[in-house]
């Protein structure tokens, strides 16, 4: 979509292989070397720049070649596979590479220890980024107490109840 706006786009994956639409995968590959470069299997390594303004960014493959783009923005988007990595060795209960949690307060069966989006599991759970940031709500909430000596945390507005000072 940026095509034509920006004068160069580094399309940076960590395969040549892409789980996308057909139609968009087709549309990304008409478009290479086009002003928009695929640049596999890379990934991230590290942000360039100064003072808060982003000149490059350096990209690595898995057997260590490395590459600098210029760059003075960055779009990251995540894929649709989730990774624990090393969150698996954490002694967590997992239920087939996710980490089961109460819906309630999103913690995982080791106390303090909360998880949530598409890493976490529970009955009835839909995977959508709504639901990811419902989970967020939830756990701070779960959280709050925690941090502060058992406080409870009390939300005093809503959208049913309106903006402070509307009343």
């Amino acid at each position: 979509m940026l095509h034509g706006i920006a004068s160069q786009i580094w399309f940076v994956h960590r395969r040549d292989q892409f789980r996308a639409a057909p139609d968009n995968v087709a549309k990304l590959r008409a478009l290479d070397g086009h002003g928009l470069d695929i640049v596999v299997p890379y990934q991230l390594e590290a942000l360039q720049g100064s003072n808060g303004v982003l000149t490059g960014v350096s990209v690595k493959t898995l057997d260590g070649e490395t590459k600098n783009l210029p760059a003075d923005a960055l779009l990251a988007f995540f894929g649709l596979k989730s990774d624990l990595g090393p969150i698996a060795q954490w002694g967590i209960e997992l239920d087939r590479h996710h980490l089961p949690v109460d819906p309630a307060t999103c913690q995982t069966s080791v106390p303090c220890i909360f998880a949530i989006g598409d890493v976490a599991t529970y009955r009835g759970k839909l995977k959508l980024i709504l639901t990811g940031f419902a989970e967020a709500a939830s756990a701070a909430h779960a959280i709050y107490p925690l941090l502060n000596n058992g406080k409870p945390l009390h939300f005093e507005y809503s959208t049913s109840k309106g903006a402070p000072g509307s009343q």
